[in-house]
């Protein structure tokens, strides 16, 4: 049992060193940057990021360094590189919404007259209706007055036919068209006027017929019930065709055209894709939620789609062709957008960029990584925190022991390697030194010190190397190095002369 702990136990305390080591990070990292402030003179030049790369606004970039990780440690804080390619992005929104009824579709059912419902032949909210379906019967003493009124005409312009007086012949049509004309206007229909013609008999309550097919929403309307004119008695909505009213956040409102394309999914029928459009987009954004409300019209054959029912909305924009990279080789700090570019060997430069469209796991690369180079995708944040730690840590190093003090003199003092840039292993160095008129300085002792920090998170200590470098004449001093690993070292030149210190100058020297 105990061996099998072991393996377990030992996963654990990594886990916890690593958070350990980040929280260590996050509350020295204002420390470590008030400590390390070097002269203006004296700090290692910061490497190009190239012309288009997009600036922060001053004082809220966070200082980054160039870091190394071996292909172990990367395998084994879960570093992966990826390639920059271009690629089709087809940002799809997703967002939740509520069937509604189409306002469109709305029917009320009222009438322009005063009287008393008789009969009642749909009583109850939720009953399907049809088109000319009959509803309700109105007894109304105006309609029975102007009923009787348009007999009395038809009747008097019967008898005025044979009449020989043209203007009494016209006066009996005038009548009877007035009057029908009112009757029409109440809402009596073409069929309930003819039979009022044949049958010559006046109707005490005339019925009433739906004006639409659809389902009664709501229902006012009740046996005897008295009924003023524009009182709505019935509300019939048509659920052939339905809306859908999603909100979605404003960040998200340049992907959402109305006539764009949606698909609609619903708890209630698991499986099954609705197709739906956009229709309408509401000219103001919630102040609360900070949403706006969008408008989907879907068909609805059946009825099945009922109003209330919660409803999941994708909408996917036009594609377009963008330089892209995974969603998780992006860290964002909400000022800046940071990628580490791989440059071989283990080797990764922080690069800010400027982002643009997300589509599922890839994101737009606007500015500062071009297609084809190479980004670290997967644990960004480690890379991150060694990344700002080395930038804190960047050209300190313990004082020198025989260093006296300086002199007023300042040197102009150069480096390079031999190969360019160095090897993990031994490497020729040559320092030129000359003085503030540029003569060689000859006859002097030169140091060069390769240092390079701690990484607490990688659980890799400091390493430094010291090396000594011959006169070779004309400002001239060579000899060899130990490069101990590939990564970025500073390297601090230091000229003395009989116990004396001339000068220094710190450089940055990049293994590969």
């Amino acid at each position: 049992m105990r061996r099998r702990l072991r393996p377990i136990a030992g996963v654990a305390i990594a886990l916890l060193g690593l958070g350990a080591a980040g929280f260590w990070l996050r509350g020295r990292m204002p420390r470590l940057r008030a400590l390390v402030r070097l002269p203006q003179a004296d700090r290692a030049p910061t490497p190009s990021t190239g012309a288009d790369a997009p600036q922060s606004p001053p004082g809220a970039v966070t200082p980054r360094g160039e870091i190394t990780i071996d292909p172990r440690r990367q395998q084994v804080i879960g570093v992966r590189t990826v390639t920059a390619r271009k690629t089709t992005l087809a940002p799809t929104t997703r967002t939740v919404g509520i069937v509604r009824y189409a306002e469109t579709r709305l029917a009320d059912v009222n009438v322009k007259l005063e009287g008393w419902i008789r009969d009642l032949f749909v009583d109850y909210t939720g009953q399907a209706v049809a088109k000319g379906q009959p509803l309700f019967t109105l007894y109304s003493p105006d309609l029975l007055a102007t009923e009787q009124e348009y007999l009395l005409a038809l009747t008097a312009r019967d008898r005025l036919r044979e009449s020989q007086i043209p203007d009494a012949r016209e006066r009996a049509d005038e009548l009877v068209a007035s009057a029908r004309r009112r009757l029409a206007l109440w809402d009596l229909s073409e069929e309930q006027l003819r039979e009022l013609d044949e049958t010559r008999d006046a109707q005490t309550a005339v019925t009433f017929r739906s004006p639409a097919s659809g389902v009664v929403v709501e229902k006012t309307a009740i046996q005897g019930l008295h009924v003023a004119a524009g009182q709505t008695l019935y509300k019939i909505a048509d659920l052939s065709v339905v809306w859908v009213e999603a909100d979605v956040y404003e960040s998200e409102l340049p992907l959402v055209r109305p006539g764009a394309r949606a698909v609609v999914t619903f708890e209630a029928y698991p499986g099954e894709r609705f197709t739906g459009r956009v229709v309408y987009v509401y000219p103001y954004v919630d102040e609360k939620t900070r949403t706006n409300k969008v408008r989907f019209e879907l068909r609805n054959p059946g009825g099945r789609l009922k109003p209330g029912l919660f409803a999941t909305v994708e909408i996917t924009a036009p594609g377009a062709v963008a330089v892209a990279v995974p969603a998780d080789a992006v860290l964002d700090s909400g000022t800046e957008q940071i990628v580490f570019v791989a440059k071989g060997d283990g080797y990764f430069e922080p690069r800010p960029v400027k982002v643009g469209r997300r589509a599922g796991d890839q994101v737009q690369i606007v500015a500062g990584l071009e297609e084809g180079e190479q980004v670290a995708a997967g644990a960004a944040f480690f890379l991150d925190s060694e990344s700002q730690l080395r930038a804190s840590l960047r050209g300190w190093k313990a004082p020198a022991a025989a260093a006296g003090p300086a002199t007023g003199a300042q040197l102009d003092i150069a480096l390079r390697t031999v190969p360019d840039p160095p090897r993990v292993g031994e490497n020729q160095l040559e320092a030129i030194v000359r003085d503030a008129g540029g003569r060689p300085v000859d006859g002097a002792e030169v140091t060069v010190e390769l240092y390079m920090p701690a990484m607490p998170t990688m659980n890799m200590p400091a390493m430094r190397s010291e090396a000594k470098l011959l006169p070779a004449g004309g400002g001239a001093y060579r000899g060899p190095a130990q490069v101990l690993m590939a990564g970025r070292w500073d390297a601090t030149v230091t000229v003395t002369r009989g116990g004396r210190r001339l000068g220094s100058r710190q450089l940055p020297v990049v293994a590969r």
